[in-house]
């Protein structure tokens, strides 16, 4: 990390320090330090850039690692929830905990992105990633929500790629398998024809 990623790291932890931190004549916190949308996104990049050299030098990252990028990523969409890179915050919350393995704190961030921000550029593919969340990942399978998401992807997508349109029909007319027992039978499919 160079001298100048050290020295917004340290300044982003003074600040969101002083942020928590009790006021001494009765403010509230939000009216004492409130860092600005620079100053998180520079403090998010540099926590992005260090995740990258850790991987390029193939050390491993760990949680605490992804959670101190959560938490920067959930900071500002906390004070930034109105800014056009919010949603891009919960996307990436989404995707770091699906890459965790927490598919329920994964799903619940897809949803709040789904729910507060209806025209985010990547929603096809959070409602995609929702779907196979239900279908794949989280415990029991809910076969209705699996329904939902890619019902809701075919719906507000009518220019979606024919085949994968066509994987997720398929997919959905066969929702009462699990998803092994859906590849399984499309693997003895493919070996009949």
């Amino acid at each position: 990390m160079t001298k100048r990623n050290q020295l917004v790291a340290l300044g982003f932890v003074a600040i969101t320090l002083l942020f928590y931190s009790c006021g001494g004549d009765g403010q509230k916190n939000e009216e004492l330090v409130k860092p600005s949308k620079e100053e998180l996104r520079a403090s998010i990049k540099v926590m992005e850039d260090s995740l990258k050299k850790l991987q390029v030098n193939q050390i491993p990252v760990e949680n605490l690692h992804q959670m101190e990028l959560i938490n920067r990523l959930k900071l500002y969409y906390e004070l930034y929830s109105e800014d056009k890179y919010s949603p891009v915050c919960l996307d990436n919350i989404h995707m770091i905990y699906s890459g965790m393995g927490v598919p329920e704190l994964s799903s619940a961030y897809a949803d709040t992105l789904l729910d507060k921000y209806p025209t985010y550029e990547n929603r096809a593919m959070i409602l995609e990633s929702q779907g196979s969340n239900y279908d794949v990942f989280i415990t029991p399978r809910d076969s209705a929500m699996v329904r939902y998401y890619y019902s809701l992807l075919l719906k507000e997508n009518p220019n979606l790629n024919k085949d994968k349109r066509k994987g997720i029909i398929d997919r959905l007319a066969h929702n009462n398998l699990t998803f092994d027992e859906y590849l399984s039978k499309k693997i003895k499919d493919m070996a009949i024809k």
